[in-house]
């Protein structure tokens, strides 16, 4: 076994989402130049994990309408986070994948590097050291899950913001984005990244914002209803609240400040409703407001 069969392994468990439960393979790091010249087998296995990737987000195909060539990134990703136990090495071979902007280098190959990493973080997260080198080379998953903890404490995320803003103009990217924004993570970070994209979204794309509200009571409702209920009595104690029920009732603080903004922006998504309650305990505990939208 070598870095390729190692990075065959990965792609072959992140394809498969029955999967996901368990952390990825792990295997050895070695003759990494192969990954340059991969076999075709590797590249028919990196084909296939793209393509139902985009089918499983509804990018459609080709990803975004986007018929770039996928580069050897997400192989050199794939091999990192097999070859994880060796920490250095497994961080220097993620380094080494290129900077990717999906504007000017492709969103067929963002997409590719997303449907590695996404993967692994959700059954990864005991490695965040290699957690933010993934991060930081995929963009796709920056922007859906969150940016790399450095670039968000730098407050760093123009990149990730601009990305946010041309994937709005791909075919299927919108759809795509709000989906993956609405939901309830377990991951105050992702929470908080969240409500930080939507509130910078909210000024030129108003819209967006509200779907992505309105996404969150149509599709999971009763989940956000669980965890509004919970973080409501988690910040009700005595002493400082845990992060994760902050940032659960935080997300909801942009649609808060675009309804003080403009009530009626609301009022035409007539089909958002139940979501009342978050934005109450918003304003109670004055989460994510300036002083002008309390």
């Amino acid at each position: 076994m070598n870095a390729e069969t190692t990075a065959c392994r990965v792609l072959a468990w992140a394809g498969d989402t029955t999967g996901w439960s368990a952390p990825p393979p792990v295997g050895p790091l070695r003759e990494t130049g192969a990954l340059a010249h991969p076999a075709a087998a590797t590249l028919t296995a990196l084909r296939e994990l793209t393509r139902d990737t985009a089918a499983r987000l509804g990018a459609g195909s080709p990803p975004f309408a986007d018929r770039s060539p996928v580069g050897a990134g997400a192989l050199l990703l794939a091999a990192a986070v097999g070859g994880r136990a060796q920490t250095g090495p497994a961080r220097a071979l993620a380094e080494a994948a290129p900077a990717l902007r999906p504007a000017t280098d492709g969103w067929a190959d963002a997409l590719a590097r997303h449907a590695v990493v996404a993967p692994t973080l959700a059954a990864c997260r005991a490695v965040p050291e290699l957690a933010d080198t993934l991060l930081r080379a995929s963009t796709l998953t920056a922007v859906l899950f969150r940016p790399a903890a450095s670039r968000v404490s730098a407050g760093a995320t123009a990149t990730e913001v601009a990305a946010a803003i041309d994937l709005l103009g791909r075919p299927r990217g919108r759809t795509v984005l709000t989906a993956a924004l609405a939901g309830w993570s377990p991951d105050p970070a992702v929470l908080t990244w969240r409500a930080e994209l939507l509130t910078r979204l909210s000024h030129d794309h108003p819209g967006v914002v509200l779907d992505t509200y309105l996404l969150a009571r149509l599709r999971h409702g009763a989940d956000w209803d669980r965890r509004l209920t919970w973080a409501a009595r988690a910040l009700s104690g005595f002493g400082l609240p845990d992060d994760l029920p902050v940032a659960t009732v935080g997300f909801w603080a942009p649609l808060v400040a675009l309804n003080q903004r403009d009530p009626e922006l609301i009022r035409s998504r007539t089909l958002l409703d139940g979501h009342r309650d978050a934005l109450n305990l918003v304003r109670r505990y004055r989460l994510g407001l300036s002083a002008g939208a309390a």
